[in-house]
C-alpha cells in the first residue's frame, strides 16, 4: 500500500514539474526556473523538464497508436460484415468494401508510398513491416514446414532417352 506521504510528494513533484515545463515553454532560463521552483541546480531543472516532455510525447504516441488500432479494428469488423455481400455481387456492398479498404490503406499510410519519393529499399522495408503487422493481426498460428528449395529443374538423364 502506498503511504499518503508518498502520494502527497508525487503530487507536489508533478505540480513542480508542470510549472517548470510552463516556465521553460515561456522562455525562462534554467537558473530562473531552478531558483523559483527550488531545484538543486539548473541541470536538475533541465533534467526534470526533459523527462516530463519525453513522458508526454510517449503518452501521446501511445494514445495515437491505440486510437489507430481501435479504428483499424472497427474498419476490419465493418469490412467483414460487408465482404460476403460484395463477393456475392451486391453493388452497394462492393462500393462499401472498396471505401473501407481505401480508408484502411489511408490510415496505414499506404496511400503515401509513391508520393514521398521514398527509395526502393525503404518501400520494401515498409511493406515488409506492414505485411508482418497484418499477418500478426489476421493470420492463425502457422506451423513451420520443412521443405527443400529447388534452385533449378534437373534435366532427365541422357541415357534414358
Amino acid at each position: 500500500m502506498v503511504s499518503s506521504r508518498k502520494v502527497a510528494r508525487s503530487v507536489v513533484t508533478a505540480e513542480r514539474r508542470a510549472k517548470a515545463v510552463q516556465m521553460r515553454t515561456a522562455g525562462l532560463k534554467w537558473d530562473v526556473i531552478c531558483r523559483e521552483l527550488g531545484y538543486k541546480s539548473a541541470g536538475a531543472a533541465c533534467t526534470d523538464v526533459t523527462r516530463a516532455l519525453r513522458q508526454a510525447a510517449l503518452d501521446e504516441k501511445m494514445a495515437a497508436e491505440e486510437h489507430l488500432r481501435l479504428n483499424l479494428d472497427r474498419l476490419d469488423r465493418l469490412l467483414a460484415a460487408v465482404w460476403p455481400k460484395a463477393l456475392a455481387g451486391d453493388i452497394k456492398a462492393v462500393a462499401q468494401a472498396e471505401s473501407l479498404v481505401l480508408r484502411v490503406s489511408h490510415l496505414m499510410g499506404l496511400d503515401q508510398l509513391n508520393r514521398n519519393s521514398v527509395g526502393d529499399g525503404d518501400i520494401a522495408s515498409l511493406l515488409g513491416t506492414m505485411l508482418f503487422q497484418l499477418q500478426a493481426r489476421h493470420a492463425p498460428a502457422i506451423e513451420s514446414v520443412d521443405a527443400e528449395v529447388v534452385r533449378e529443374i534437373e534435366p532427365p538423364d541422357a541415357e534414358a532417352a
